[in-house]
Formats: C-alpha cells, sequence, structure tokens
C-alpha cells in the first residue's frame, strides 16, 4: 500500500491559525506565558475539537499526504498544548475530570495511535514520530482517525466538554476582573445642605 508522500509544510501556520482562531496568539509558545490559563485551555481546547472533527472527515487519498502530515502534527501540537493549560488550572471540578478522562482515553489508545507514528510518552503527551507517520499508509491512518473509528469523535466530546468549562470560567473571571476594577463611592449619604451640595457634585469616577 502507497505511503503517505510529499509531506512539505509550508502550510502549517496557516492550518494552525485556522484551528486557534479563537485566539491566535496562544497558538506560539512565545505568547502562551502573557495569556491568562484560562484562556488558555478555552483556545487549545477549541483547537484541538476543530482538528479532531477534520480528521474524521478529511480526504485520506495517497495523493493528499501533505494534509494528513499537516493535521496530524496539529493534532499532537494542540493536544500536548491543553495537557499543559489544563495542569495549571485547578478551580474546576468539572474541567479535571474531562480532561483526566481526555488522558486516560488517550493512554487506552496507545497502540493504536503509536502504530501510525503519534507516540504516548511517559508524560502522557504525544510526540510525532515523523518516520513512523510517513511510513504509514494512508489507509492505515484513515482507520486510525477518520469516522471509521471512535477515537476521533470521543476526542471531539471531552475537547468541547472541556471548551465549555473553560468558557464558564472565563465568563466567571471577567466578571469578577468588572466588578473589582468598577469604582464604588466610599463617601456616605449626607444631607444635601448648601454645605454638601459642592462635594456630591464632584465626579469621583474621574
Amino acid at each position: 500500500m502507497a505511503s503517505i508522500t510529499n509531506t512539505t509544510i509550508t502550510s502549517y501556520d496557516y492550518l494552525l491559525r485556522q484551528y486557534y482562531s479563537s485566539n491566535r496568539d496562544a497558538r506560539k509558545t512565545i505568547n502562551r506565558g502573557a495569556i491568562k490559563t484560562e484562556d488558555l485551555v478555552r483556545a487549545d481546547s477549541e483547537a484541538l475539537k476543530k482538528v479532531a472533527r477534520n480528521l474524521r472527515t478529511m480526504d485520506y487519498g495517497k495523493d493528499n499526504g501533505v494534509n494528513i502530515y499537516n493535521n496530524v502534527k496539529a493534532f499532537v501540537e494542540s493536544y500536548n498544548n491543553l495537557f499543559d493549560s489544563t495542569d495549571k488550572l485547578s478551580s474546576s471540578s468539572q474541567l479535571t475530570r474531562a480532561e483526566k478522562k481526555l488522558k486516560n482515553y488517550i493512554k487506552a489508545n496507545k497502540s493504536a495511535l503509536e502504530d501510525i507514528g503519534i507516540k504516548v510518552t511517559s508524560s502522557g503527551k504525544l510526540k510525532l514520530d515523523k518516520t513512523d507517520l510517513l511510513s504509514s499508509s494512508a489507509a492505515k491512518v484513515k482507520k486510525v482517525l477518520s469516522d471509521k473509528s471512535e477515537f476521533t469523535g470521543m476526542v471531539t466530546k471531552y475537547a468541547t466538554q472541556i471548551s465549555r468549562f473553560a468558557r464558564n470560567l472565563c465568563l466567571s473571571s471577567n466578571s469578577a476582573q468588572k466588578k473589582k476594577t468598577t469604582p464604588t463611592n466610599s463617601i456616605p449619604n449626607l444631607p444635601v445642605t448648601t454645605q454638601t451640595m459642592t462635594s456630591n457634585a464632584i465626579d469621583y469616577k474621574a
């Protein structure tokens, strides 16, 4: 069977930008330190969800090697980003449970993934073995990652759950920040007299 060929990756960054369309700064390591953890989790889970969905339906023809390679690489990168960002966030028990389910599911499918060049490391993160992936037939990759298998469907499910919980955290965080930064008038209500009218006319929000 023909292996994946023509693996020039000139379009990879463009592809990753599309997957990280909700927060494109999050796709670059140099920017991630300046982004709030809950925002990173949301961006990473959205990216993983999108790439998993695309892997389910994409063309696995042997002449589509560039696209197959780029999407598998995007899957590995977005999963590892999510692995890191969720580890830093412990304020949501629901998110933590969904994250653990995803990690356990990846480990449970270690053999199938490694058979097409996606190594599961001892830490649980993924590592792409380019040689093994490129020597795999397109049909073999399709069997693991397309809608012929439940794998990418389950990844989509868990990534969607994590994204929803992260979104709720973002909304809560933004709401709390808004309340914190909204100025309050600590001056007690005074009876309106000729002595207090001038003071009361001051704009304390200035």
